[in-house]
């Protein structure tokens, strides 16, 4: 494998893990580009990234909003079955005098005359509305509120997790990419050292030309790398910087990560529980349960309503002495006869949302474990790289230090030198990525399920 291959090999699997866990609005809501850098950096470990993004990140302040937003709904649909009370208040002024308020037997004791007529009136009062049966419409109206705050609460908590494990990706990617920088970086020094030696061999006389121009193609090959390793660096640690709700020319500077790497223990973890109780399920389980409540609020649209209203009201005239009081108290039921046929095509759609809610469950849970099996297989493969990534390192190193001696005696060729230590320098980036797959593979798992299992 060559440099630039390992290179982007290392990018790549930082993108797919990043695609793997939270959208990408979670981490478009930092500041603006500003135009002059910040001098003061901000020394963070991960556990303080982790706390910091848990408090500060904009997306997941915003899932918490949303949460609210449909819990506070979910107790408005419950409260209408209080009815309403309200304050009216009207003033009218009408061509001809007319009745201050309705003719009632009492009213007409004093005969026609008696009436209180007037051009200019006032009317104010209480009216009031409390529904006694409208075919279980608020019942199931509240309960899918209900169940629409259910769910925006454990996305809430899902939300949380992936937080977490893309903050713990992106922190063990910018450190392993400034561990391939450190390990191009070294291995550029010693392209230029051998060229500088070569050069002054060409000039005696001792090699070819040809080797110089080796050694200069592969110093050049190494810069490259370099230049496109510092570049992902940069935008890994922006990334990371957006998470943290850090502007994004904010200089950080990372605390080194642990040599003790986590690891699962084989026992019988029941991974099926542990998929259910994902809030990707879960919100599944919900969608399918509200799509059966809003079944419940279309049928009740074939139903008769009832419900009981009233007024209490007082009507003024400026030629009237005194006020008019009256009250009234009504009930009143509706039973729907025809509306084209819309009540029947809103139930057709209502069942068929239904079957699709149900269908999106069980395609749900076939995914989520399909996805934990998956991230378990590359933990495991991430392990065992990190394993041979040691032993690759030590021989690789040896084997660049050993070309070197067989070089510097006439015995090597100089395509077996730089072949060894392009070899060394891609062993010791290929350590740094297997120890980023490691924790990112960790944290994905721990994402996936919602438990701190992979420790």
């Amino acid at each position: 494998m060559t440099g630039n291959a390992l290179r982007f090999g290392f990018v790549l699997s930082v993108v797919f893990v990043l695609i793997g866990f939270a959208p990408i609005s979670s981490l478009a809501q930092a500041e603006p580009l500003t135009s002059s850098a910040r001098a003061d950096t901000v020394h963070i470990g991960m556990a303080d990234a982790i706390a910091r993004a848990l408090d500060s990140n904009p997306g997941l302040l915003a899932a918490a909003q949303r949460a609210l937003s449909a819990d506070r709904t979910a107790a408005a649909a419950w409260r209408q079955h209080f009815g309403d009370v309200e304050a009216v208040a009207w003033t009218s002024r009408y061509q001809d005098a007319q009745i201050l308020r309705p003719i009632s037997k009492e009213l007409m004791a004093d005969g026609f005359d008696g009436l209180p007529f007037a051009q200019d009136q006032v009317h104010y009062g209480l009216t009031f509305e409390l529904p006694l049966f409208v075919g279980g419409k608020l019942l199931a109206g509240s309960h899918l509120a209900r169940l629409k705050a259910d769910e925006a609460g454990a996305l809430l908590e899902g939300t949380r997790w992936e937080i977490r494990a893309n903050v713990t990706t992106l922190y063990a990617s910018a450190q392993a990419l400034a561990a391939v920088s450190a390990a191009y970086e070294e291995n550029v020094a010693s392209l230029e050292e051998t060229g500088r030696r070569l050069r002054l061999m060409v000039e005696q006389g001792k090699r070819p030309e040809l080797d110089l121009l080796k050694a200069t193609e592969a110093l050049e090959e190494a810069k490259a790398e370099l230049a496109g390793a510092q570049a992902d660096l940069t935008r890994v640690r922006a990334l990371l910087g957006a998470l943290l709700d850090y502007p994004s020319d904010q200089a950080l500077e990372l605390d080194p990560l642990s040599d003790q790497v986590p690891t699962l223990a084989e026992d019988s973890t029941d991974w099926s529980a542990l998929s259910e109780r994902a809030s990707s399920v879960v919100a599944a389980e919900l969608r399918a349960r509200q799509a059966e409540s809003n079944k419940g609020v279309v049928r009740s649209e074939f139903l008769p309503k009832v419900s009981v209203r009233g007024n209490l009201l007082e009507h003024q005239a400026s030629s009237v002495s005194g006020s008019e009081q009256t009250w009234e108290l009504t009930i009143a039921a509706s039973l729907p006869l025809f509306t084209g046929g819309r009540r029947v095509a809103m139930y057709q759609s209502a069942t068929a949302a239904e079957r699709s809610a149900d269908l999106a469950l069980r395609q749900t849970r076939l995914q989520q474990r399909a996805e934990i099996q998956g991230a378990l297989a590359r933990l495991r493969a991430a392990q065992t790289s990190l394993a041979a990534s040691h032993g690759r390192v030590d021989a690789a190193v040896e084997a660049a230090r050993i070309e070197g001696l067989r070089y510097d005696s006439g015995a090597g060729t100089i395509e077996d030198l730089l072949r060894a230590r392009t070899r060394a320098a891609e062993a010791e980036a290929a350590l740094a990525k297997s120890k980023g797959d490691v924790l990112g593979t960790s944290a994905q798992i721990n994402a996936l399920v919602e438990k701190e299992i992979v420790r």
